[in-house]
Protein backbone atom coordinates (compact mmCIF):
# COMPACT_ATOMS: atom_id res chain seq x y z
CA UNK A 1 0.00 0.00 0.00
CA UNK A 2 1.22 3.50 -0.77
CA UNK A 3 0.64 6.55 1.38
CA UNK A 4 -0.17 10.00 -0.02
CA UNK A 5 -0.82 13.38 1.56
CA UNK A 6 -3.29 15.92 0.24
CA UNK A 7 -4.04 19.48 1.30
CA UNK A 8 -7.72 20.37 1.54
CA UNK A 9 -9.39 23.52 2.70
CA UNK A 10 -11.30 23.34 5.98
CA UNK A 11 -14.73 23.31 4.34
CA UNK A 12 -13.85 20.41 2.03
CA UNK A 13 -12.32 18.23 4.74
CA UNK A 14 -15.32 18.84 7.01
CA UNK A 15 -17.69 17.83 4.22
CA UNK A 16 -15.63 14.70 3.62
CA UNK A 17 -15.73 13.82 7.32
CA UNK A 18 -19.50 14.33 7.53
CA UNK A 19 -20.07 12.27 4.41
CA UNK A 20 -17.84 9.49 5.72
CA UNK A 21 -19.72 9.53 9.02
CA UNK A 22 -23.09 9.28 7.25
CA UNK A 23 -21.78 6.37 5.17
CA UNK A 24 -20.24 4.70 8.25
CA UNK A 25 -16.72 4.63 6.84
CA UNK A 26 -13.44 6.47 7.11
CA UNK A 27 -12.42 9.37 4.89
CA UNK A 28 -9.84 7.06 3.33
CA UNK A 29 -12.51 4.46 2.49
CA UNK A 30 -14.75 7.21 1.14
CA UNK A 31 -12.02 8.49 -1.18
CA UNK A 32 -11.22 4.97 -2.36
CA UNK A 33 -14.88 4.32 -3.18
CA UNK A 34 -15.19 7.66 -4.99
CA UNK A 35 -12.12 6.95 -7.11
CA UNK A 36 -13.38 3.47 -7.99
CA UNK A 37 -16.79 4.87 -8.98
CA UNK A 38 -15.27 7.67 -11.05
CA UNK A 39 -13.10 5.11 -12.81
CA UNK A 40 -16.09 3.46 -14.44
CA UNK A 41 -17.00 5.87 -17.20
CA UNK A 42 -20.45 6.49 -18.59
CA UNK A 43 -19.39 5.04 -21.94
CA UNK A 44 -18.61 1.71 -20.30
CA UNK A 45 -22.06 1.71 -18.70
CA UNK A 46 -24.01 2.98 -21.72
CA UNK A 47 -24.52 0.19 -24.25
CA UNK A 48 -25.39 2.57 -27.10
CA UNK A 49 -22.41 4.89 -26.62
CA UNK A 50 -20.18 1.91 -25.90
CA UNK A 51 -20.82 0.62 -29.43
CA UNK A 52 -19.16 3.78 -30.76
CA UNK A 53 -16.23 3.92 -28.32
CA UNK A 54 -13.76 3.21 -31.13
CA UNK A 55 -15.59 5.33 -33.72
CA UNK A 56 -15.34 8.99 -32.64
CA UNK A 57 -15.72 10.23 -36.22
CA UNK A 58 -19.10 8.48 -36.49
CA UNK A 59 -20.31 10.27 -33.35
CA UNK A 60 -18.98 13.57 -34.72
CA UNK A 61 -20.87 13.04 -37.99
CA UNK A 62 -24.08 12.09 -36.17
CA UNK A 63 -23.82 15.22 -34.04
CA UNK A 64 -23.18 17.36 -37.11
CA UNK A 65 -26.24 15.90 -38.84
CA UNK A 66 -28.40 16.48 -35.76
CA UNK A 67 -27.30 20.11 -35.51
CA UNK A 68 -28.00 20.68 -39.23
CA UNK A 69 -31.45 19.15 -38.87
CA UNK A 70 -32.15 21.35 -35.87
CA UNK A 71 -31.13 24.47 -37.80
CA UNK A 72 -33.35 23.54 -40.74
CA UNK A 73 -36.33 22.33 -38.67
CA UNK A 74 -36.42 24.05 -35.28
CA UNK A 75 -38.36 22.24 -32.59
CA UNK A 76 -39.84 25.39 -31.16
CA UNK A 77 -41.49 27.73 -33.61
CA UNK A 78 -42.94 31.01 -32.44
CA UNK A 79 -46.22 32.36 -33.70
CA UNK A 80 -49.36 30.56 -34.18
Amino acid sequence: MERIEIDLDTQTIERARRLAEVRHCTVEQLLKEMIENLGSTAIEQDVFLGMFAEEPEVIDRMLEMAMQAREQHPLRQSGG
